[in-house]
C-alpha cells in the first residue's frame, strides 16, 4: 500500500470527520456511552468538522491527511495554534482507521504535525489530551515521547466523564517519524 502525507486544509473536513467517527467508534467504547457512539457521533463529528471549515486559517491551524495512492483517506492529524493558550499548540486529532493502525500512519502524522509546528511556530510545544482509559493511545504517545500529565476530568456531551492526561512535545520538530 503506497500512501503520502498531505496538507488537506478545509477542503479535507468530510474525510477528517469520517476518521474521527471511525476512530472514536473504536476506541472510545467503554469510555463513552454506546448510544452516543452509535446514534450521535457521525453527525456530531460533521457538524464540528464542517464548522471548523468554515472559519479555516491556514497560518493557525493544519489539516494533514495520509492518503493511498487511489485518494482513500487512511489516517489524519489536526492542530491548533489558540490564542493565549499556555501549553502550546494544541494537537487536537489524531486518527488512523482502526484497521490500519500500528502500521507506520499515526508516527508520520505526529512527527509531520510537530514540524508543521516548528516551522510555525519556532520554540513552542506540542501537547494533546486523551482519555487515560484510552490505553492503546496512551502507550503510543509515550513510545512517541511525549512528556506526561495528569490533566484533570473531562464531562463529555453524553454525560459521562473521565480522567484525561496531557502529552507534552516540549521540542516538536524532534518527533521521530
Amino acid at each position: 500500500m503506497n500512501w503520502k502525507i498531505v496538507d488537506a486544509g478545509a477542503a479535507g473536513w468530510q474525510d477528517a470527520a469520517e476518521l474521527h467517527t471511525l476512530s472514536w467508534k473504536t476506541a472510545y467504547r467503554g469510555i463513552v456511552s454506546d448510544s452516543y457512539l452509535e446514534n450521535d457521533c457521525a453527525n456530531d463529528r460533521q457538524q464540528v468538522w464542517s464548522a471548523r471549515a468554515k472559519d479555516w486559517n491556514p497560518a493557525k491551524i493544519v489539516l494533514l491527511i495520509a492518503r493511498q495512492d487511489d485518494g482513500l483517506a487512511l489516517g489524519m492529524s489536526c492542530a491548533a495554534i489558540l490564542p493565549d493558550d499556555p501549553h502550546g499548540v494544541l494537537l487536537d486529532n489524531l486518527h488512523v482507521r482502526p484497521n490500519l493502525k500500528r502500521g507506520g500512519i499515526g508516527r508520520a502524522l505526529i512527527a509531520a504535525t510537530g514540524r508543521w509546528v516548528a516551522e510555525h511556530v519556532p520554540s513552542t510545544p506540542m501537547y494533546l489530551t486523551v482519555y487515560k482509559d484510552n490505553t492503546n493511545a496512551v502507550a503510543f504517545y509515550r513510545r512517541m515521547g511525549g512528556e506526561e500529565a495528569d490533566a484533570g476530568i473531562y464531562a463529555f456531551k453524553d454525560g459521562t466523564s473521565a480522567p484525561i492526561l496531557r502529552f507534552t512535545w516540549r521540542d516538536p520538530a524532534t518527533i521521530a517519524g
